[in-house]
């Protein structure tokens, strides 16, 4: 494959899903429910049972012949969507591996679960039914068509621990598995993408899309940049990392393709500005002698300063400090809000840390220090005025992308969840990703206890504490789940 054609795929993305409306959202709406019938479950459930059968037929198989069978998959997949003969075939093959390399013989449900991934279905699996031998399953199939195969994870240590524990697995049938993580560099970077199957988190692969299209620069349209780089006899010299899109499993779908999705992830630059490091640093010895309660009151629910008019109008008196662009009324009670804000609600420990004299963000869901981000409209140099360190550079966009239209952008998404059913709608209208349940393996005992609902606060905290030593007594385990 000539270096053009390799820049031409490595950037090409499936064209933006239509949206509908009116008459046309309900008529697409029914098509969606069509999509999850009950009958559709079935045919994955007989699939994985030929596929079973198929496996004990031939568990004489010596490995390079189970390896060679999943070269026909790939054959049928480039001529065909794969029919349910070749997906049949391949999943036996797959079975056979995962017993003799892994110990393991897959349940019906998993392979059935892995049957509906590879036709473009997001399964609703419960917990512990093994959802990564399921998505390895699924990789397996995809990875041996040829085609570039990501599977997304929730963090950088469940896509390094997920690739490391199926590295045996993939090698077994000659498919290489690398994770991407925060830590790698551009060329590891390369060396994972290459691989097929790569593990990832949806922040580190939309990252590295963004850089090899601004490292490719415009036309972003691969085939208007294939016929630019014929017609100069050549192809672009721009250092990319990724190979292209074609496969996305997306664990815990629903967190991620809805929760999430809207979110864009943008890069930036930073850009010198002398009169915002100014601004925030004379705004921050203003607000020095103002109190809560006395000049301005604090709106913690809506996170909103409000600062009464005398004073403000008493701090105007010395505009004059500031660089021109501040003179404004309007700009200038914006500057001080956004330092009070700074004070008020944004606490060292909580939201922030401070290493080797510079603002770290916490995570405050999970507690952990998210490198390498900041905040915007000038409230990270607010901070940082307020922690009398250097004024850092405000960062520019250059490059932005929602994870929502990220991924519209694989021509095959699928993936599973364990509380997807309720977003199936929106799944459908947004992404064309029909929603399947997968049944559990044995019968469910767990017991679903009703809500219980307090009037008062401390009674509540009586209650969770009263079970607390219910289950003590009992000496059994507690998992409290708290927001930061």
């Amino acid at each position: 494959m000539s270096q053009a054609s390799l820049d031409y795929w490595r950037l090409k993305a499936r064209e933006e899903r239509k949206s509908y409306k009116g008459l046309d959202a309900f008529v697409f709406s029914l098509h969606g429910r069509f999509q999850r019938r009950r009958r559709i479950l079935n045919t994955f459930q007989a699939l994985a049972e030929q596929a079973r059968a198929r496996a004990d037929r031939d568990q004489s198989l010596s490995d390079d012949e189970i390896r060679n069978g999943l070269k026909e998959l790939r054959r049928d997949y480039l001529k065909t969507p794969a029919p349910d003969e070749a997906l049949v075939f391949g999943l036996s093959r797959v079975i056979l591996g995962a017993r003799r390399v892994l110990k393991i013989d897959p349940y019906p449900v998993q392979l059935a679960s892995a049957a509906s991934l590879f036709h473009g279905y997001l399964a609703e699996m419960a917990t512990g039914e093994g959802k990564t031998l399921t998505v390895s399953l699924a990789a397996i199939l995809m990875g041996s068509t040829g085609r570039p195969c990501h599977v997304f994870t929730a963090n950088d240590y469940l896509a390094r621990r997920d690739c490391e524990e199926l590295e045996a697995f993939y090698g077994f049938f000659g498919l290489s598995a690398k994770a991407v993580t925060g830590d790698l560099k551009p060329e590891q970077r390369i060396h994972a993408y290459s691989a097929d199957i790569t593990y990832t988190t949806p922040k580190e692969a939309l990252a590295d899309f963004l850089r090899d299209r601004l490292a490719l620069r415009a036309p972003f349209n691969p085939t208007r940049r294939l016929i630019r780089n014929l017609a100069h006899s050549g192809s672009s010299n721009a250092r990319v990392v990724m190979r292209g899109l074609h496969f996305a499993i997306v664990d815990e779908a629903d967190s991620v393709l809805i929760d999430e999705a809207v979110t864009p992830l943008i890069i930036s630059q930073p850009v010198r500005n002398k009169e915002l490091e100014q601004a925030v640093s004379h705004a921050n010895q203003m607000i020095q002698p103002l109190e809560a309660g006395r000049d301005y009151e604090v709106d913690f629910k809506f996170k909103d300063i409000l600062v009464s008019e005398p004073v403000l109008d008493q701090l105007f008196q010395n505009v004059h400090q500031l660089p021109p662009i501040w003179h404004g009324r309007e700009r200038f009670e914006d500057l001080i809000r956004t330092a009070l804000t700074a004070r008020e609600f944004y606490r060292k420990g909580t939201q922030y840390v401070v290493q080797d004299d510079r603002i770290e963000l916490i995570d405050e869901f999970t507690g952990r220090i998210m490198e390498h981000r900041t905040w915007q409209q000038g409230l990270h140099q607010a901070v940082e005025a307020q922690e009398n360190l250097e004024i850092s550079p405000p960062n520019e966009s250059i490059a932005s992308m929602s994870f929502q239209r990220f991924f519209r952008c694989f021509p095959r998404l699928c993936g599973l969840s364990g509380t997807a059913w309720e977003s199936r709608e929106e799944l459908w209208q947004i992404y064309h990703l029909p929603v399947l349940r997968i049944p559990t393996h044995r019968p469910l005992q767990r017991e679903q206890y009703r809500a219980r609902i307090f009037s008062r606060q401390e009674e509540k905290w009586q209650a969770i504490l009263k079970e607390i030593q219910i289950a003590h007594a009992k000496k059994r385990p507690l998992l409290i789940g708290t927001r930061s």
